[in-house]
């Protein structure tokens, strides 16, 4: 199965979020399978599913008789992801905003790996720029970087401003 993540996926978090929604919806079919064959009553409505989930089901998950059986096959996969995958940590000086995020893992996915999660921090002390973290390498392009790097220059810079 070739896995292309929903872009609201980013993170770990967002990750395991989507594994423990489609495994609920997994025990709801399940479930009402069971009451449909011994004929029991009433029925319970379907638990309601993020963007994500719904995305995922419709593109993985047949409408047919062995829904449950790709369902579980799914929630595998995406564990074996959660588990496998590249991450990368980007730190930024503010919280950063929807479509900001949307655009670090687009390009995240588009030039690194299609199945990188990325998970945001931010630290005020940065003071602009960004510090990305993967494994045990740090990229840091940080605005205090770069004013510790040139502190001698910096007060003469000033003087002419």
């Amino acid at each position: 199965m070739n896995l292309k993540l929903d872009e609201s996926v980013s993170s770990p978090q967002d990750l395991r979020a989507l594994i423990a929604e489609l495994h609920a919806y997994g025990n709801w079919l399940a479930h009402n399978d069971i009451k449909r064959r011994v004929g029991s009553g009433g029925k319970n409505p379907a638990p309601e599913l993020s963007p994500a989930a719904k995305a995922c089901l419709k593109d993985y998950v047949p409408t047919s008789a062995k829904a449950e059986a790709a369902l579980e096959e799914l929630v595998a996969e995406l564990d074996k992801l959660s588990r496998t995958a590249r991450q990368i940590t980007i730190t930024l000086a503010a919280p950063a905003p929807g479509n900001l995020k949307k655009t670090l893992v687009g390009w995240c996915r588009a030039n690194l790996d299609s199945d990188v999660l990325v998970s945001f921090q931010f630290n005020a002390n940065l003071l602009g720029g960004m510090v990305v973290r993967s494994g045990s390498h740090i990229f840091d392009w940080s605005f205090r970087r770069s004013i510790m790097e040139n502190r001698l220059k910096f007060p003469e810079t000033l003087r002419h401003v």
